[in-house]
């Protein structure tokens, strides 16, 4: 038997009373998990295993997928009708597209567990996606101009490819999204940055 803490990134039911579950655990890293029976009322995991949900886990492992045996909820984020579901969407977009089956990293799933204990508004969400984007090495370092490599007066991000621009090569690009305090719930960085976790998905 095999323990974990996990989180519920997908869920697929299966057959009448199945779902195949996809986890992204603490220790384990992605994997997907098949839960026997959870759609019957009577399933004592059915309220702990739902999307975004993080759970005590206990599964076997033997041939085929892993089958979950024991849960115990740990948290489970309040999605009502104040949340923006196009957040919620963003962040299961980027675990489930980018995260590598059997890869564990332990500041990724902290960070995740970070936010689902707040409010998903579009500062955290965008702020999160950032720094996963970063530890999972698809983007660099903002406080370095990728084009002529000064570190001085670096105050702009090309939307392109999220690197950072100093002042002179922006004027001369003239193409740019400012660096602020309030630039992670800025409308066009949120756009910006929708398109290019896109466009590293389509290239991955």
């Amino acid at each position: 038997m095999s323990k974990d803490i996990a989180t519920v990134i997908k869920s697929v039911n299966y057959g009448e009373a199945d779902k195949i579950l996809t986890v992204y655990g603490k220790y384990n890293g992605k994997f997907a998990l098949f839960a026997k029976s959870i759609r019957k009322i009577t399933s004592k995991n059915r309220g702990n295993m739902q999307t975004l949900s993080t759970s005590e886990i206990s599964f076997y492992e033997g041939k085929g997928l892993p089958i979950l045996t024991e849960s115990q909820l740990i948290y489970s984020p309040e999605i009502d009708s104040h949340m923006d579901i196009q957040n919620i969407e963003r962040v299961l977009y980027i675990l489930n597209k980018f995260l590598v089956e059997g890869e564990s990293n332990v500041k990724v799933f902290n960070l995740l567990q970070s936010i689902l204990e707040n409010d998903m508004d579009t500062l955290r969400v965008n702020k999160f996606r950032i720094q996963v984007l970063k530890e999972l090495g698809f983007l660099g370092d903002f406080k370095v101009c990728e084009l002529c490599g000064t570190h001085d007066k670096v105050q702009y991000i090309n939307p392109d490819n999220f690197t950072a621009m100093c002042n002179r090569c922006y004027s001369k690009s003239g193409k740019g999204v400012k660096l602020s305090k309030d630039i992670y719930s800025q409308t066009e960085f949120t756009e910006a940055l929708d398109k290019y976790i896109k466009k590293i998905v389509e290239e991955i």
